[in-house]
């Protein structure tokens, strides 16, 4: 490696740092705060927005802060920093351009534009660092197991075929398929989170490695505890909001699937090539 590769990598390795740095501490600030006073979503939100879908969102900040702390730990393996990246833009990009579509809605204050300029600022962040990233070293370590990839294509699918009925017909969404009443800009809003994940999840998918991609399962496992915590805590209003039973059943059973899977392979990891565990040296001496 000449001296300008080692300057460049050495540069990169700053930027990255600061990034998730930053955005770590926004997020779980925020994450935190909304999580625990969801009350404060109401001035922070660029629109109407109850308590149960602030908890909802409030679970995607603090993942992303799990996220950019396990990244700053692990900033001399480059590579497996692109996954947080990618997420980082089209989930944080898309909410905001979802809210962007019914401007009518929008309600102008200091808190929304705090809240646009978190999501823009950790979107734009994230689409530079990628931009910018130093030639790739190649992969190395254990290959992605088989059936985590399929995992990953399987989430993508499902994901992205609720995403955009969200996006396209909010309205018929929020009374049919979703397990609690949301407005129309809200519905908009999981449509962008959730665009945002099949686009990050359809990324992993086509990785090689397992470092390219075993930083997201730990951001996926704490996402999924953070929604389902955020439901046993408003259970009432789901009880009493939800289309009916099918529904909430359904949801439920997919976000224990999303959780259950990541967590499977971070307790489980590949040892070598294709996802099989290497043998006990002590005993096969």
């Amino acid at each position: 490696m000449t001296t300008a590769d080692e300057k460049t990598r050495s540069e990169d390795a700053v930027s990255l740092r600061w990034h998730f740095l930053g955005v770590g501490a926004v997020s779980l600030g925020l994450g935190v705060a909304l999580f625990a006073f969801p009350s404060l979503g109401r001035s922070l939100w660029p629109f109407a927005i109850k308590d149960l879908a602030v908890r909802f969102f409030a679970a995607v900040f603090l993942a992303v802060a799990v996220g950019t702390l396990l990244a700053v730990r692990a900033l001399e393996r480059r590579r497996s920093l692109d996954v947080l990246l990618v997420m980082g833009v089209s989930v944080f990009g898309l909410i905001a351009l979802a809210a962007l579509v019914e401007p009518g809605a929008l309600v102008a204050s200091i808190g929304a534009g705090i809240w646009f300029a978190v999501l823009g600022v950790s979107a734009s962040g994230s689409l530079w660092l990628l931009w910018r990233r130093p030639d790739p070293e190649p992969d190395a370590g254990p290959l992605m197991p088989r059936y985590l990839r399929y995992h990953f294509l399987l989430h993508t699918v499902v994901v992205l075929l609720f995403s955009l009925q969200f996006l396209l017909v909010p309205r018929f969404a929020a009374e049919n398929s979703w397990p609690w009443r949301v407005s129309d800009p809200v519905m908009r809003g999981i449509g962008g989170l959730f665009t945002g994940v099949a686009v990050g999840m359809a990324w992993a998918s086509r990785q090689r490695t397992w470092g390219r991609v075993r930083l997201l399962l730990p951001v996926n496992v704490t996402f999924v505890a953070g929604a389902l915590l955020a439901v046993g805590l408003h259970w009432p209003v789901i009880a009493a909001e939800s289309p009916g039973l099918h529904v909430t059943v359904l949801w439920l059973l997919l976000y224990i699937y999303t959780g259950a899977y990541p967590a499977y392979y971070l307790l489980r990891p590949p040892a070598k090539a294709g996802g099989r565990k290497t043998s006990n040296p002590s005993r096969s001496a």
